[in-house]
């Protein structure tokens, strides 16, 4: 018995240690660049497929290089010559390219990863979540995660526990007077780490999503847009198996549209974006009363509106408010200097953020696609200490 379980832990121990590792530098390196993973639009153009890349460093063998740095007698010692000298290996300065000069020192070789839209997805659910759930009268939404839970004696070798089974193999050698302190693995030596599925029940949720179809949406306006709503598709999706999506895309007029339907729409006709917001107050009165659905809304335009439809836009969110968790407003500059037209006028954002005095109202700017990641952890991710308004 023990000789073939040394094998396997001979086995085990690097792929076992490299595979965790190798994972975790994948979800250091998926959180690290979210914000330019996120802003990829071919990806939505997708049927779900398309692998995303995700640079990472090359991962090696951890070894002792022997050279210069040490003197005739094996010490260590700074360049300097001073035993005890503190030298810092790799000055980021020297062996970079210098003017004209190739540069004279390697650098730690990266390498890109490829991964799938659902590991992504895994990411982002951990910093995600529907802001202000409460319990309703309906039937319940079920978000499901693996949790750590016991460290058994029996399991998977998939599963062992390497820093457990290790400790027990040293407590024994050491108790039995063994000349190894490592080594002759026991089966009494195992252990293994036990999973359980924790299934999170909370309200049932509706998630309205309106955007601005307008003439004045330009190509990159209409991408920022499609982008903030693919991710934030995805990740609900993804975590609240029963959570229903609306679909509303307007320009004078508001539109009730399929999932398909709301990521290919093109542009055209003038702007009021009023009517969005009509229509999703019409659609949450029909449909999902605040006593059964833990309801959202959620805008996106350029802020090109009139100031009597900025008016009309402030009448429908004050409705809205009282029957939803949380109402969002994203608004995406323009590109260069703002059209002469718009200079006297305030921005629907600038206009509603003056007059809405309200927690659950969360607005802001995108002047970019570098921006959305921000934007959805705003969202999402909001605050749970920050204290509710009176007035809510």
């Amino acid at each position: 018995m023990s000789d073939s379980l040394s094998d396997i832990w001979k086995l085990k121990r690097r792929g076992k240690r490299d595979s965790s590792r190798h994972k975790e530098l994948i979800k250091e390196a998926i959180k690290s660049n979210s914000k330019d993973i996120i802003k990829q639009y071919d990806v939505i153009t997708t049927d779900g497929s398309k692998k995303i890349k995700v640079p990472i460093k090359f991962l090696d063998q951890y070894k002792f290089k022997y050279g210069k740095l040490f003197d005739k007698n094996n010490i260590g010692q700074g360049l300097s010559g001073k035993k005890g000298t503190k030298y810092k290996i790799g000055n980021s300065k020297k062996g970079s390219a210098q003017g004209n000069k190739p540069g004279d020192e390697p650098e730690d070789p990266k390498y890109e990863e490829e991964i799938s839209l659902d590991e992504m997805v895994d990411i982002l659910i951990e910093e995600l979540n529907l802001p202000w759930m409460k319990e309703t009268q309906s039937s319940k939404i079920e978000s499901t995660t693996e949790v750590f839970d016991s460290i058994e004696k029996k399991g998977l070798f998939s599963n062992m526990d390497m820093k457990k089974t290790l400790l027990n193999n040293i407590k024994r050698n050491i108790a039995q007077n063994n000349d190894k302190l490592i080594g002759n693995f026991h089966n009494e030596d195992l252990r293994f780490k036990s999973w359980e599925e924790i299934n999170e029940y909370s309200s049932n949720a509706a998630v309205y999503m309106l955007m601005d179809r307008s003439g004045s949406m330009t190509r990159t306006k209409k991408e920022i847009a499609k982008t903030f709503y693919f991710w934030m598709v995805q990740f609900l999706k993804r975590k609240y198996k029963n959570v229903e999506l609306v679909f509303i895309a307007h320009d004078v007029n508001a539109y009730e549209v399929t999932e398909k339907e709301f990521f290919t729409i093109s542009s055209g006709g003038g702007t009021k974006c009023s009517s969005a917001f009509k229509k999703a107050l019409e659609l949450i009165k029909k449909n999902h009363p605040p006593e059964s659905y833990n309801n959202y809304v959620f805008e996106f335009s350029d802020g090109d509106n009139s100031q009597q439809d900025n008016v009309m836009c402030y009448k429908y969110i004050q409705e809205l408010l009282p029957l939803c968790r949380a109402i969002g407003y994203g608004e995406i500059l323009h590109e260069g200097d703002i059209p002469s037209w718009l200079q006297d006028y305030t921005m629907l954002s600038d206009y509603l953020n003056k007059k809405i005095k309200r927690t659950r109202f969360v607005s802001f700017k995108l002047t970019d696609k570098s921006d959305i990641f921000l934007s959805l952890k705003k969202f999402f991710n909001i605050d749970k200490s920050k204290k509710e308004k009176s007035d809510e």
